[in-house]
């Protein structure tokens, strides 16, 4: 084997490892957040929200790192869930849910919304406060945030005084366009058939 297709074939492997190691940090920060909105959504009494089918995800149709709340709400609905809003996030009130009324735990959602800023004040419609809002997003710096179908957005969430600080940026085409070359360029290099001497 060439040097050449031995370093592309290396370099492939790395990045399926940290991609396949940041999926299950992803896992374990979903199921920590999760247990976290239903102890606050207990302690006040509220019902907990979950926005984002808990089963759509790549990972999450094998097994699932969160429940379905007391309410599901996703664009395409949570069929698996006992109760379900088939809904936009970005569209307006989600009907039947009161402002400042739940607790609300989204997982891995904002990237894929059209209007963000719609989204976030929805959340914080429902939510009423910062404190009473669980989000995770896919790592921004894994091929996950730039490539998986229908990405938008990549970003993080960090505790602040009171809550979380959510912070996104788009994902450009350009940049889409990049990553989406150089992962070509390096399964080719790795797996383009050699000449026979």
């Amino acid at each position: 084997m060439s040097l050449p297709k031995l370093a592309a074939r290396l370099v492939l492997g790395y990045v399926g490892l940290v991609e396949g190691s940041a999926a299950l940090i992803r896992f374990r920060e979903r199921t920590a957040a999760f247990e976290l909105a239903m102890e606050r959504a207990s302690a006040l009494g509220r019902r907990l929200i979950v926005i984002g089918d808990p089963d759509a995800g790549m990972h999450t149709r094998l097994m699932r790192a969160y429940g379905c709340g007391d309410v599901c709400v996703d664009l395409n609905g949570c069929p698996k869930c006992p109760v379900t809003v088939v809904a936009d996030i970005t569209k307006g009130p989600i009907p039947d849910v009161a402002d400042d009324s739940a607790v609300v735990f989204v997982s891995c959602v904002f990237e894929y919304v059209a209007e963000l800023d719609a989204a976030l004040r929805e959340v914080s419609r429902i939510a009423g406060s910062p404190e009473n809002v669980f989000v995770v997003t896919v790592q921004p710096w894994t091929l996950t945030a730039r490539l998986y179908p229908g990405a938008r957005w990549r970003g993080t969430v960090s505790s602040a005084a009171g809550g979380q600080s959510i912070d996104m940026e788009r994902v450009s085409l350009e940049e889409k366009l990049l990553v989406s070359g150089a992962l070509g360029l390096a399964l080719a290099a790795a797996f383009w058939p050699e000449r026979r001497r």
